[in-house]
């Protein structure tokens, strides 16, 4: 089975919304860098060029994009900037969660236009009260949330079809939140991954959506929904971490190539042009059959959620695929940065900038290296991981 691209002039249209996002963020790199968000103009592109109502239900009236497309366009933006592909990817996909909710809430967030942060991790405090719950908690690494209207955030809850806990996602409006400024990060300075505070907010008990559902079933709990819509057909885990090794094989694609081209340039204090070292050509070498490697298994990722269309199917696999291909992007750039020499090492050069952000990439929990390959052994061994993907 081979990914195909389902509608080549959609994909070249995607294409060049994701290059004129990618090449007006690279342009700004150094001052995001120091700002640690991408600046309103970036975000404005992002919004002008609908990104984030590119994966919706067909009922919206924007394209649907197959996984081909989707990747390809998160990949186009990261081959330029990495931060700005963390939110371009981010601001389409989190409107995905928000189509399992009941359709008024649905409508409401996708009607009204505006970004979707969030941050799930499980931390919130919630407390039942008349008519529904409050919430309160602190949230760190909140990306893009400068930006955004609508934000869902994790708690644990108990259900009375449950004998345990389970975790939760709770959309709130940004509005009624409190956003204070914390990122001060090695990579990814550009996402403006802030802090938020949640002080005893109240919920609906609509506006709650377990996760548990999801994963027993791909498609929404109402019965009237798109049969075509790329997150109704794939396991939902692995279609919703797609993009960071999507954005990962864009910015180490760029790293080889910049390794090319300041090596092509580089000349030794001995007067030997580098590129006629045996050194910089081995590693030249190595890198591109790791780049080659990388984006081999990414098809194969795409394959995969193309294949199991939301049946059962091996979380810890997709994981352990994923961990990989940003382990090798990553040392694409270590590799890459170390070979060159000093002058890379400069703050702003394009390889040291995207070493810094693939190794934020790296560090994600999704992400995690040691946890996918280990996560992927066990269930090799037949060891129960419960990992979703």
């Amino acid at each position: 089975m081979v990914t195909v691209v389902e509608n080549k002039a959609l994909y070249e249209e995607i294409i060049e919304k994701a290059k004129r996002i990618g090449e007006a963020a690279e342009l700004e790199a150094l001052e995001a860098d120091r700002n640690s968000t991408i600046s309103p103009r970036i975000a404005e592109i992002i919004r002008e060029e609908e990104i984030h109502r590119l994966i919706l239900p067909k009922e919206f009236g924007y394209p649907q994009l197959d996984w081909r497309t989707f990747v390809d366009l998160v990949s186009k933006v990261g081959y330029h900037n990495l931060s700005a592909a963390w939110l371009t990817y981010f601001f389409s996909a989190h409107n995905s969660w928000v189509c399992y909710y009941p359709k008024h809430i649905r409508d409401e967030v996708i009607n009204q236009g505006g970004f979707v942060a969030d941050v799930f991790a499980p931390i919130g405090k919630v407390e039942p009260v008349e008519g529904g719950y409050t919430i309160s908690g602190k949230y760190n690494f909140v990306s893009g949330i400068n930006y955004c209207d609508w934000v869902g955030v994790g708690a644990m809850m108990k259900f009375e079809d449950n004998d345990k806990p389970e975790r939760v996602g709770i959309l709130l409006k940004v509005s009624d939140l409190e956003v204070v400024k914390t990122w001060d990060s090695l990579g990814l300075r550009g996402s403006g991954s802030n802090t938020l505070i949640v002080d005893n907010v109240f919920i609906k008990p609509d506006a709650i959506l377990r996760f548990s559902k999801i994963i027993e079933k791909s498609q929404p709990p109402y019965e009237d929904f798109d049969q075509d819509y790329l997150y109704y057909n794939t396991p939902f885990y692995p279609g919703f971490y797609v993009g960071f090794a999507a954005m990962a094989v864009g910015g180490a694609e760029r790293v080889v190539e910049e390794f090319e081209k300041h090596t092509a340039g580089r000349v030794r204090f001995s007067g030997v042009n580098e590129k006629d070292s045996p050194t910089s050509q081995r590693v030249l070498s190595e890198l591109k059959l790791e780049m080659l490697s990388a984006k081999t298994l990414l098809n194969e990722y795409i394959k995969m959620m193309e294949t199991d269309k939301g049946g059962p199917y091996e979380g810890a696999q997709y994981k352990a695929i994923r961990a990989k291909i940003i382990d090798k992007c990553t040392q694409i750039g270590v590799k890459a940065l170390l070979t060159l020499g000093g002058h890379a090492l400069l703050k702003g050069h394009p390889v040291e900038l995207f070493t810094r952000d693939l190794m934020a990439i790296a560090t994600h929990i999704t992400s995690l290296y040691e946890d996918g390959i280990l996560g992927y052994g066990r269930h090799l061994f037949g060891v129960q991981t419960n990992i979703q993907g």
